[in-house]
């Protein structure tokens, strides 16, 4: 089997910049929104107390993998031994790597619903800004996103929601 390898070539990253980013995960931890801030997924594993937790955020952009579960492992502080792993990824990384294979999108008709306030629904349920202004909202499991889709139903019910699963094999 060949193995295929793609050679980095990511800028060196300083400490203050470490800093940085662990002081504004910590924050968003502790339940204070940043700007810009990430995307936190905790991941429950079935019959264990511990959990996968996926944080996804452009500010991941330029940091080596290693420093960022570090990071993430040290925002959790007392919370990291329930922790099985640990994965910053960027929004691009993550469609890449298939991470967030569950998608929520609003199917209402042009004059409906102002876009506007789709959008917001979507950022609050943690929806990723992309350009243009357009707006994904994706997820890691089939249950968060069946989550996001009724709390989306009940917040804004013109929306007509939808839940799809990209990469579905073809039988």
């Amino acid at each position: 089997m060949p193995v295929i390898r793609l050679t980095p070539t990511a800028p060196a990253f300083r400490r203050e910049q470490r800093q940085t980013l662990l002081d504004q995960l910590s924050r968003e931890l502790a339940g204070q929104a940043t700007e810009k801030g990430p995307v936190v997924f905790e991941i429950p594993l079935d019959r264990t107390d511990k959990m996968d937790v996926l944080v996804v955020w452009e500010a991941w952009k330029d940091v080596p993998s290693e420093i960022r579960s570090d990071v993430i492992l040290e925002a959790y502080k007392d919370k990291k031994d329930t922790i099985s792993q640990a994965l910053g990824v960027t929004y691009h990384e993550a469609n890449d790597q298939n991470l967030l294979p569950y998608a929520v999108l609003p199917m209402a008709r042009r004059g409906e619903v102002d876009p506007e306030t789709l959008k917001a629904a979507m950022l609050k349920q943690g929806g990723f800004t992309l350009e243009g202004g357009k707006v994904d909202l994706r997820f890691p499991t089939r249950t968060m996103a069946q989550e996001a889709h009724r709390r989306l139903c009940d917040d804004v019910p013109k929306g007509y929601w939808s839940m799809v699963e990209s990469g579905d094999a073809i039988s």
